[in-house]
This record gives structure tokens, C-alpha cells and sequence, in this order.
């Protein structure tokens, strides 16, 4: 990955972050790891423990972001929280994948779609 690119993704997390905020989530985790692979965000909204995948671009000229979505990163997001419950001793908590899509053009304009339970939605 470019450092181009690195930065464009934490400036998509980074506004993801300030957004789902002012929707009333709360932020626990950016960035978690484990072997499984990394959550862009861990958040509880409600009752819910939410992962949720920040997809940025600088154009919609290869697709939308949430495109890159396939069934194996699917998969891989799912053991990701796994990972997550099983490491905080939370086995039982309802779980939700959301995905924030953004593009962000050369002019700074961005814009944004968050798909609330983005595996139920059929990305």
C-alpha cells in the first residue's frame, strides 16, 4: 500500500469515527488486532458490539468502495469478532457488521454511506 494510500484510509477512519460519534455511538476500539486480521472500528451502539469496516477512495472510478467487500473478507471479518468476543470474555454480546464507504476527491469533498448491518444487506 502507498503511503498515499495508508493516508487517505486513516483520514476515511478518522471521519468515520467523528461521524458514527454524532449518530450517538460509542468508540471502544480503532484499529484492533488479532491473528485473524484487523477491525477499523469496534463501537456499541444501543445494546449492539458493532465492527465496522472503513472502505475509502479517492475516486468511484474502479467501483464503490463497499465493493471491495467480498465473501472471504466477509469470513475474515466474522473471525475478527470472534477473536474480539472471546478476548474480552463477551461471547454472549450481539454482534453487527457495519460498513462505512467513503470518497474523498482531490477538492477534499467527501462522501460517505454507512451500511447499519452491512452482512444482513447483502453487499
Amino acid at each position: 500500500m502507498s503511503n498515499e494510500n495508508k493516508l487517505l484510509g486513516e483520514l476515511g477512519e478518522e471521519i468515520a469515527c467523528r461521524q458514527l460519534e454524532q449518530k450517538g455511538a460509542r468508540i471502544i476500539e480503532r484499529n484492533w488486532k488479532c491473528q485473524a486480521g484487523e477491525a477499523d472500528i469496534i463501537m456499541r451502539d444501543g445494546e449492539d458490539l458493532v465492527f465496522v469496516e472503513v472502505k475509502t477512495r479517492s475516486s468511484e472510478s474502479k467501483g464503490f468502495p463497499e465493493d471491495a467487500i467480498t465473501p472471504k473478507k466477509r469470513q475474515r471479518y466474522e473471525r475478527i469478532a470472534l477473536g474480539y468476543l472471546f478476548s474480552h470474555d463477551l461471547p454472549s454480546s450481539r454482534i453487527r457488521f457495519d460498513v462505512v464507504a467513503m470518497v474523498i476527491d482531490k477538492d477534499g469533498k467527501v462522501a460517505v454511506r454507512h451500511h447499519v448491518d452491512a452482512f444482513g444487506e447483502g453487499l
